[in-house]
């Protein structure tokens, strides 16, 4: 069983954790790059395109200020593992993102998750490292299925799953530092 003081840390975590991922997402819908950037630590990387957070976020505030429309980007179902200082964190995404006049104005809908690992560093957690699973995308202007047109990682079941490979090694970490 574990102390009072240990669950209350886990609890803590996790709400700093689910925090980060909201001030993105909610960065994101408004335009405002200082609350993208509030949840990567400043070395992290995410597949999002090169680079990391630096080339991201601008890229991202230009596409979706050049849209007619206001997107949106819903976190659900967030899994996260905490060992210490180190989380791996799975949540599920829906994005309903705003496409520019050029591509039919419309929203392409996207289902997907974020593979995230978390690091907490001078007392903050924040994404060190995002990989972005792409589980279902949608596309009025593309055809039905834009999925596979996407430059993401596709999902899986059980171990063929991104997911697999990021919580075994966040337990294999914390099992070499246990020794």
């Amino acid at each position: 069983m574990s102390e009072p003081g240990d669950a209350l840390a886990e609890v803590l975590a996790q709400l700093a954790i689910r925090d980060a991922l909201y001030r993105f997402c909610r960065g994101v819908d408004r335009g405002d790059a200082d609350a993208m950037f509030s949840a990567f630590h400043p070395d992290a990387t995410d597949s999002h395109g090169p680079g990391g957070p630096e080339h991201i976020v601008p890229m991202l505030v230009q596409r979706f200020d050049e849209t007619p429309r206001v997107g949106q980007h819903h976190i659900t179902n967030v899994h996260a593992v905490v060992d210490g200082d180190v989380a791996a964190v799975e949540s599920y995404f829906l994005l309903f993102n705003a496409q520019s006049e050029e591509r039919g104005g419309e929203h392409e809908l996207v289902g997907g998750r974020y593979l995230d690992r978390f690091e907490r560093r001078n007392g903050e957690w924040r994404i060190a490292a995002r990989e972005i699973v792409v589980d279902v995308a949608r596309s009025p202007l593309f055809g039905s299925d834009l999925a596979g047109a996407l430059p993401y990682v596709t999902g899986g079941r059980r171990e063929k799953d991104p997911s697999a490979a990021l919580f075994t090694q966040v337990r294999n970490q914390a099992r070499v530092e246990e020794k």
